[in-house]
């Protein structure tokens, strides 16, 4: 595996609005520490309208996100932002039963997060499974969340982006 440094955090779930899908509470707050990414950075949520810093995209109205797109075709600039956290679908199933919305696909949504992240840059990968770093980018560590005993533990795969890599 490298050298790869592998954390486990312990946080309590659920959040206080028991969105479906969202993150266990203080999540967000404790990876902008961990990455040292202050409240001025920009932070982009592709899948995350109801997230709690940064600007946040949906592809539905109902959760009130900042902009309704969707994460395959994002209306940003390349390299704008220093943080792009992808907490997508986590299968077609998933995407149909919650929210009502087509299958995501990998390559299209991840080679979006690329583009728009700065050189240097963070991309956090939410998911159950552990995925795979992303082209133009290192692997600097992977985040074990655990939340409610039997709930199903996540894993956050943060990469950061190569400075020189363009698509």
């Amino acid at each position: 595996m490298g050298n790869v440094t592998n954390y486990v955090w312990i946080l309590p779930r659920p959040r206080a609005d028991h969105y479906p899908g969202g993150f266990p509470q203080h999540f967000e707050s404790k990876l902008l520490k961990f990455l040292n990414v202050g409240l001025g950075a920009k932070i982009l949520h592709p899948f995350g309208g109801m997230a709690e810093y940064g600007i946040r995209v949906d592809l539905a109205r109902g959760p009130k996100p900042d902009i309704v797109a969707n994460a395959e075709c994002l209306p940003f600039r390349d390299n704008t932002f220093d943080l792009v956290i992808l907490d997508p679908p986590y299968s077609d199933q998933h995407a149909k039963k919650l929210y009502n919305a087509p299958p995501a696909r990998f390559r299209r949504y991840t080679t979006e997060a690329i583009r728009v992240c700065k050189g240097y840059g963070f991309i956090c990968f939410y998911h159950w499974y552990m995925t795979p770093r992303l082209e133009g980018t290192k692997l600097k560590s992977r985040l074990v969340i655990l939340q409610r005993i039997w709930g199903r533990p996540r894993i956050a795969t943060i990469c950061q982006k190569d400075t020189a890599f363009h698509l």
